[in-house]
């Protein structure tokens, strides 16, 4: 893939939109890209929306099936990688949500969406089809942010605040990279397993134990490819996994390859 062809944008999060939204990015080229090797795109703990104006990109999952994606999707938590190739002339935005309060602004619980690529007409309906469209026909890129900003600003007010104590649990995960045991954050939250993980499983997509493994793989993922020294032995422990083989496992089931694999892998995100 020629890069000089192709532009990357860091966008601004509306304030508003801030405690929800990691980042609005997006991707452009000059003209058609051929033959690019794919990208890995690993379990991240996020939800993503895509728009695409241009060509949209083809989709291989870690079961061997491939498509060509929607022209306006949801990625919902993934249990597995994903790899990703353009089709075409490049073109779309992209609006990474964190797990806390995505389920605002797709009316229908995240479960739903989870582990797979979901166009957005089966969330939004006709408002997806019209906004895809005037996206899709907007001159510049500037106007194609202020209209999906606006989208998501109208969703929110709408919908109100997150789960308390979903958010409350997500902090906890997150604080200790996900080796809390899920008896001891509904304790903390103060609510049964059962109702932490029934709520969990509509707001955030995946049950508490689930994004905590993937928090984990996180932690361990950023301590093996972050150039700091640690060896596998040692990222292992300090992640609280049993052993090697557990270690090995869980990269497996997330990234497709071993630890030491994936620390050379050349074209991976997460």
């Amino acid at each position: 893939m020629a890069t000089d062809a192709i532009s990357f944008q860091d966008h601004p999060v509306h304030p508003e939109l801030s405690p929800f939204v990691k980042c609005v990015w997006s991707l452009e080229s000059d003209g058609p890209i051929r033959n690019s090797p794919r990208e890995r795109i690993l379990p991240d703990g996020c939800v993503e929306l895509v728009f695409h104006f241009h060509d949209p990109f083809r989709s291989h999952f870690a079961n061997g099936e491939t498509a060509v994606q929607p022209h306006s999707f949801v990625v919902g938590q993934m249990k597995r990688f994903l790899e990703i190739e353009p089709a075409g002339r490049i073109g779309f935005v992209a609006v990474r949500f964190h797990a806390r309060g995505a389920y605002l602004f797709f009316h229908r619980p995240l479960s739903e969406v989870a582990a797979g690529v979901v166009s957005l007409e089966n969330l939004w309906q006709q408002r997806a089809r019209e906004l895809t469209e005037r996206i899709a026909l907007a001159r510049g890129m500037a106007a194609r942010l202020e209209l999906i900003e606006g989208s998501l600003l109208a969703l929110l007010r709408a919908n109100g605040r997150p789960a308390a104590a979903v958010d409350r649990a997500l902090q906890l995960i997150t604080a200790d990279c996900g080796q809390t045991p899920v008896a001891q954050l509904a304790a903390e939250v103060g609510v049964s397993c059962r109702h932490l993980t029934r709520q969990f499983q509509r707001s955030v997509g995946l049950s508490p134990k689930e994004f905590g493994r993937i928090s984990r793989f996180l932690h361990a993922l950023r301590l093996v490819s972050g150039g700091n020294n640690r060896s596998l032995t040692e990222a292992a422990l300090e992640c609280g996994y049993f052993d090697q083989a557990h270690f090995n496992h869980e990269f497996h089931e997330f990234a497709g390859m071993s630890p030491g694999e994936l620390a050379t892998f050349p074209n991976v995100a997460f």
